[in-house]
Parts: structure tokens; C-alpha cells; sequence
């Protein structure tokens, strides 16, 4: 297992300190996630609000206040808590301590802080693991996951969420609906969102839960909310509870993340692909996506694969964007009629994004049969490995692969060329091809971390982006 130190000195940017309800925490943070100089500001008001409500709930406790207001009626502190979209961990490490103080002073013997923090990027999963160890939390007081909002078993006692603006007004909207059905009875959900949709969420909330409380800050607002009390029949018969399960269905089973349904096109090769909220190039192929593809024609890939003894040899398609460069790939091949060996091509997916390999997987396992009625080669179903790095994850994604696209996610201010190369070296077979694609930047960075292993095969510059090709001849 790969130490979350490591992670962090390859993609941190900082460290910082913050104090809340007695307790000081440290986080490190990435210019790869969300808020990277500091806590944020509707985390620390969400944490405000949330404080207050917890001394509003010790007051009902002492039977000082007995208003139906109160965040937990029953006077006991919440136990089991959902952190939705973690991002480096503030608000699920925040919660986890503090209640773990209230349970040690107050709380039923035998009872537990049990805290589940989840996010789409696989970097905010290791952020968020590693800042819960650094501040004293267990893995069984606080556990990681890179998974869809909501994801996971349900009867909440508390949801906290700073929910992004971008995440596509769908998604939003289903928040608010799942989110109120997961809780348990007296439940709570405390979210922050920017002033601009304020009234979007309550009235969203009105609809669909129970607003309890609102508080408006200069730039945010805190809503928190629990379930609806209207009879079943009145939230409407499209309503569906219980938890968002991540599985083979997606994007089937879970429409309010598809952004686009579409069919998309790249050098004479048409593919269909759900593009999803969260990830870019959700309306077109990004620039790097094309220009690998052309330089994919342009060093005649399809010959190349179909010269070799490709057996036994699988696809590896590393991908930040939504997956248009692995459809069109399989695409081009079959088009070609390049791989006809009777075998099916393996493939792996990998990236941070879990959302977009998911909607890419389900792309490509529907395209399977027009593919093996094509006479090329079909793909295997495809395989996900969500990836925070691509040298601390390479032991994960296997080796002996015949072909390797790396379109990755730069982190800002940090320099992985080496580690990168030594990575897709070790990834990768002799005679495989590589074709890497990013801003012209960072692959002009990239090209001179280059190492004797690998001979480059072409290079080609598209509208600020461009793709290198390399064979491996060690």
C-alpha cells in the first residue's frame, strides 16, 4: 500500500491550520481540489452554524430550550454522519471531533462517532484519508470513499455538505430530494451554497423536505433541513429513497448526472457518449482529446496494433476528460478492422473523476456488439481504476499493456515528469506505443523528462494543445 504521505508531497500545496470548538486541526490542501489557499469560506460558516446548533442542542439537553426548532429534538448528538463531497476533509474531520468530544462527555455508552466522507475525485479521497489520520481520527471513526453524493448506506443522523455551484442544477435538485430520504427520523442536513442560489435551494428545499432553518452570511447561505413530513403521495410518485447505489447502471439508473447524450465525432470516426456534470468536455473533445486522436491517424496506430501479436496485450486509457479519446479509439480500430484476433481486447479506464469512467465504461460496453459485428476485435467490459496518480498508482493499473493514452490532470505547481515517465516505462511493454496530450505547456515539460527507454514516433500541435508519441524499445 502506497503511504498517504506520499501523495501529499507529490500533489500538497500547503498546510492549513484552523480551530473549531476547542480543538486544532491541520489540513493539507492541493491546487488540484477545491480551495486550495485556505478553508474556505462557506466551510467556516457552515461550521459557525453548525457550532450554535450544537450549543442550541446542549441547551435542549438541559431543558433550557425546548424550541421544535432545534437541530436534534431528542437532545442527543448525532452519531452517524455523511461528509458529501468531501474535497480535503474539512467538514467530516471537523464533525468527527467534535462529536466524538460530545460522546465521551454525554453520549449513551456503547454508542460510536461514525463518519462517512465521500467525494468523485480519487485525490480528494487520499487528502481526505490523510487528514483524518493526521488529526487523530480512526478508520473506523471516519472512513473515505470515492463514490457519487449519497453513495452508501443510509439513516443519517447528519448530513453536512458544501455543494458546488457547478455540479449542474440535475444534480442539485436531486440532492435535496435523496438527501432528505436518507436521514434517519430526526435527522438533519446542513448545507452551504453561494448567495446566487439561495433562492433556488429553498425553494427546492420547500418542495421536497422540511426547511428548518436558514442563515444568510455576505456570501453564503446555510440551510438545514430534515425529512418531509407530507404524506408519500405528495412528494410525488417519480420520488425515490434510499441511498445512490454506484454499480453497472450508471449513467442509466442515475439520468441527473448526464450532462449530454450525444454523438460525438473526431477524424471521421463517429461514437455516442452521456457526458456528465463535473467533468470537462462536456459539449465537445477537448483540445488534448483531439489531438491525440489525429495523431493516432497520423502514426497509423490501427496498422501498428494490428502488425503486432497483440494478444494478451490491453488497452490503457488514462483519461482527465469524460472518455471521448477511449470510445474513439475502440471506434477507430474497429473502423479499421485493425485487431481480429478472436480473443476480446481488454481495456482499463483510469483518472480521478469516478463519474466520468463510469459514464465512459457504460459507453463503451454498450458500443460492444456493433464493434464485434464490425470484425474487429470487441473490448472486454471495461475496467475502472480511479487513479490520483499515475506513478503512486501504477502497481494498481498492472503492467503489459500494448498501448497507452495519458491525457492527465495537471495539478497546478507540481512537477510529475519524471515519476510520470517512470510510471508509463513500467506500465508498458517493449514495442508499445504511448500518446500523451496536454496543454503545449506541460508537454513541452513533459517531452524533456523523456527517458532512453522510449523513442519518439510524432508530435503534433492543435490549437494550444499537443500530443507526443513514443515507442517503447526497452
Amino acid at each position: 500500500m502506497v503511504p498517504l504521505l506520499s501523495y501529499i508531497e507529490a500533489c500538497g500545496n500547503r498546510e492549513a491550520a484552523f480551530r473549531f470548538r476547542g480543538r486544532d486541526y491541520l489540513f493539507s490542501l492541493s491546487h488540484g481540489l477545491f480551495s486550495s489557499a485556505g478553508i474556505d469560506s462557506g466551510s467556516r460558516f457552515l461550521l459557525k452554524i453548525f457550532s450554535n446548533y450544537l450549543d442550541n442542542l446542549a441547551a435542549v439537553s438541559a431543558g433550557r430550550n425546548k424550541s421544535d426548532a432545534a437541530p436534534f429534538p431528542t437532545g442527543e448528538a448525532p452519531f452517524t454522519v455523511l461528509d458529501a463531497g468531501c474535497g480535503a476533509g474539512v467538514l467530516g474531520i471537523c464533525a468527527a471531533g467534535t462529536l466524538q468530544d460530545l460522546a465521551s462527555v454525554n453520549g449513551p455508552a456503547g454508542r460510536t462517532v461514525l463518519v462517512r466522507s465521500q467525494d468523485r475525485d480519487e485525490l480528494a479521497r487520499v487528502f481526505t484519508e490523510y487528514n483524518a489520520r493526521r488529526n487523530g481520527l480512526s478508520e473506523e471513526s471516519l472512513s473515505v470513499h470515492s463514490e457519487p453524493l449519497l453513495s452508501g448506506p443510509g439513516g443519517w443522523d447528519l448530513i453536512l455538505c458544501n455543494i458546488p455551484a457547478k455540479a449542474g442544477l440535475p444534480v442539485l435538485e436531486d440532492f435535496i430530494r435523496r438527501s432528505a430520504s436518507v436521514l434517519k427520523k430526526d435527522g438533519r442536513v446542513f448545507l452551504v451554497a453561494v448567495n446566487t442560489l439561495a433562492d433556488f435551494f429553498r425553494f427546492r428545499i420547500k418542495s421536497e423536505a422540511s426547511l428548518l432553518a436558514e442563515e444568510t452570511g455576505k456570501e453564503h447561505s446555510v440551510f438545514v433541513y430534515g425529512a418531509n413530513t407530507a404524506p408519500e403521495a405528495a412528494i410525488g410518485a417519480d420520488h425515490e429513497s434510499g441511498p445512490l447505489i454506484f454499480n453497472e447502471g450508471f449513467p442509466r439508473n442515475h439520468p441527473f448526472y448526464i450532462r449530454n447524450r450525444n454523438e460525438y465525432g473526431m477524424e471521421d470516426v463517429s461514437y455516442r457518449l452521456d457526458t456528465v456534470y463535473g467533468a470537462p468536455d462536456f459539449d465537445s473533445p477537448g483540445g488534448a482529446a483531439q489531438a491525440a486522436a489525429k495523431l493516432a491517424v497520423k502514426i497509423k496506430l490501427a496498422a501498428r496494433l494490428a502488425a503486432d501479436d497483440t494478444a494478451g496485450k490491453a488497452l490503457l486509457i488514462h483519461d482527465c476528460g469524460q472518455g471521448h479519446f477511449a470510445l474513439w479509439l475502440v471506434h477507430y480500430l474497429a473502423k479499421a478492422r485493425a485487431v481480429k484476433a478472436p480473443a476480446a481486447l481488454p481495456i482499463v479506464l483510469s483518472g480521478r473523476n469516478i463519474l466520468a469512467l463510469a459514464s465512459a465504461r457504460a459507453a463503451l460496453s454498450a458500443a460492444r456488439a456493433a464493434l464485434a459485428a464490425s470484425g474487429s476485435r470487441p473490448v472486454t467490459a471495461p475496467l475502472i481504476v480511479p487513479t490520483a496518480d499515475i506513478y503512486l498508482d501504477r502497481e494498481r493499473l498492472g503492467d503489459g499493456f500494448g498501448f497507452i493514452a495519458y491525457i492527465p490532470e495537471i495539478v497546478p505547481e507540481t512537477n510529475r515528469g519524471k515519476t510520470d515517465w517512470e510510471a508509463l516505462t513500467q506500465l508498458a511493454q517493449p514495442g508499445s506505443v504511448v500518446i500523451a496530450a496536454m496543454n503545449s505547456a506541460e508537454a513541452e515539460r513533459f517531452d524533456r523528462k523523456k527517458t532512453a527507454a522510449w523513442r519518439r514516433l510524432g508530435d503534433i500541435k492543435r490549437n494550444g494543445f499537443r500530443a507526443l508519441a513514443y515507442l517503447r524499445i526497452e
